[in-house]
Parts: C-alpha cells; sequence; structure tokens
C-alpha cells in the first residue's frame, strides 16, 4: 500500500509500462481542506506492494484560476509519446481540462490549450447535489482505432436530477480539436458516474464508474446489500463501444466490505494480469 505520512491523498491513476507501474496520485497536507488545493504527484512500483516516491508533477496555484485545484487525470498513449489529461479548476464553476506529454512518463510538459468549449457540448453544466460538484471532470484516456477518446464525469440535465448521471464522450487526433459525441449508453443509476474506467479485454469494453451512496438513485441503492459501504466502485459490460452498457445488480466489483472501502479504482494490467487498485480515505483507515 502506498501511504504518504501527514497527507491526504486523492484519486489515483496509473499505467504499467514494462515492468514498472506508475502510480500518479492527487495529494495536499494533512492540514488543507481535502478538494481545495490537490497536487498532482507520481511514484512507481515493480511489484504493487512497495512504492518509490518521485514528488509532484504539477502544484496547484490559487491565484490562477485554471490551475487554482487540480484534480483527477489519466494517462494514455498516443502515437509516440504519452498523454495526460487532468482538471485544473475542479473548485471552480467553469472546469477546464488540462493536457501534459512526456516520451518517458518521468519527465512531463504541459500541453497549449484546447479548443473546447463547453457550451458547445450538449452536456448539461448544472453541478450535483448535494456536494456540487462541477460536471466535467475525471477526463479518462484511452487510444481506439486512430483516435485519441476522453471519457469524463457527466450530466444529462434532460433526466431528474437523482439519476443525470453519464459518462461524457469526446474524441481528437491532434490534441487541439475535439469532437464532442453522445454519452455511452449506461443505466441512468446515480447523479454522478464518477472516475470511469474503459477497458477492451477479451472481446468486450468493460467500464468502471464510481458512485458515493448519497448520489445514487433510490431504486439503485435499494439493490445494494445491507450493511455494506455503497460508496464504491461498480462494473458494466457493452459488446462495442456504442452498444449498451449492462450492469448485474448490484454491480459492485468488492463483494465485501472491504478495509478503507476503496474508491476510484483502477484495472491495471500487470505480468499478465489484472490487479484492482484505488484510494482509500485517510478518515476511514484511521
Amino acid at each position: 500500500m502506498f501511504h504518504l505520512p501527514q497527507h491526504h491523498l486523492g484519486d489515483t491513476w496509473f499505467y504499467s509500462a514494462q515492468d514498472c507501474v506508475h502510480l500518479f496520485y492527487l495529494v495536499c497536507p494533512l492540514g488543507t481542506e481535502r478538494h481545495t488545493q490537490w497536487s498532482i504527484a507520481r511514484a512507481s512500483s515493480t511489484d504493487l506492494v512497495n512504492w518509490e516516491n518521485h514528488g509532484i508533477l504539477f502544484d496547484s496555484d490559487p491565484a490562477n484560476p485554471e490551475l487554482s485545484c487540480l484534480s483527477t487525470g489519466s494517462v494514455a498513449r498516443y502515437g509516440d509519446r504519452y498523454i495526460m489529461a487532468f482538471l485544473g479548476n475542479h473548485n471552480q464553476p467553469d472546469p477546464g481540462v488540462l493536457l501534459a506529454e512526456s516520451k518517458d512518463l518521468v519527465n512531463w510538459q504541459r500541453l497549449p490549450a484546447t479548443d473546447c468549449k463547453l457550451s458547445d457540448s450538449g452536456y448539461s453544466m448544472r453541478p450535483s447535489q448535494p456536494f456540487k460538484n462541477p460536471r466535467w471532470r475525471d477526463p479518462f484516456l484511452f487510444e481506439h482505432d486512430g483516435w485519441l477518446y476522453q471519457l469524463m464525469t457527466a450530466a444529462d440535465e434532460s433526466q431528474p436530477p437523482d439519476r443525470d448521471g453519464v459518462v461524457g464522450v469526446m474524441r481528437t487526433r491532434d490534441l487541439l480539436h475535439w469532437d464532442f459525441l453522445p454519452p455511452l449508453k449506461t443505466p441512468r443509476i446515480g447523479a454522478d458516474l464518477e472516475c470511469p474506467k474503459l477497458h477492451y479485454i477479451d472481446g468486450r469494453w468493460h467500464l468502471l464508474v464510481s458512485l458515493f451512496n448519497v448520489l445514487q438513485s433510490p431504486d439503485f441503492a435499494a439493490l445494494q446489500p445491507a450493511g455494506l459501504n455503497s460508496s464504491t466502485t461498480f462494473s458494466l459490460v457493452a459488446d462495442s463501444l456504442d452498444g449498451e452498457f449492462t450492469l448485474t445488480p448490484p454491480g459492485r466489483i468488492l463483494e465485501n466490505d472491504t478495509p478503507g472501502c476503496p474508491y476510484a479504482c483502477n484495472a491495471v494490467e500487470w505480468n499478465d494480469r489484472w490487479h484492482l487498485l484505488g484510494t482509500c480515505w485517510s478518515d476511514r483507515l484511521g
């Protein structure tokens, strides 16, 4: 387990290359309120047990609206380089996704701003309740058929507030000009489908989303096992990228109350096996 004394750790994302797994994580000092001034840092491991911390990659800047609070991201290989996407201003009403590139997963450089205008996206900017989080966040990158796709925690304003959460989709070929696409076809199970992750495994698309219990629709919450923490990660499957994603109730990946109840889980392929890695909040672990 990766642990950093005297610090809060937030969401994590990973990239496995050769014999090393790279961990990117949100971090802030213990005395700082979470979700107000995250920075992005990196660690690495060759066994998923022992981790070497490499420190901060990108810092928040409260004086800069574009960088006021960095937040969850992802890394994908696209062409001859690695691309990272992350949110720059989680605590602002008009969220913006930032991009960075690397040749080696170690040294990163910010990329120019994209032409994305959320007002043209067709997605709702209505904040979720009760947390009032921005509804365009948690970018997840993956390459498919020569395109770089980006999934987002998003919303469909045509739906009731307790089930308007969707997985937004956009794609690009040049990292500057992006096309907004319709959301993935998922069941209406809550207000926020957080930290979406999508993997093509054995001929099927496997989607991971995380939901806090208070953001689950009443009918979906009723499917969850009594006595277990239902704020966790859920799995859906589809035969094609534009197909219907289905969930087998209750849908949760972790069938028991795993200590800390990991959230925003990632499926990481390493040594020819898939591993589930996620964040355990410090207050849950004591």
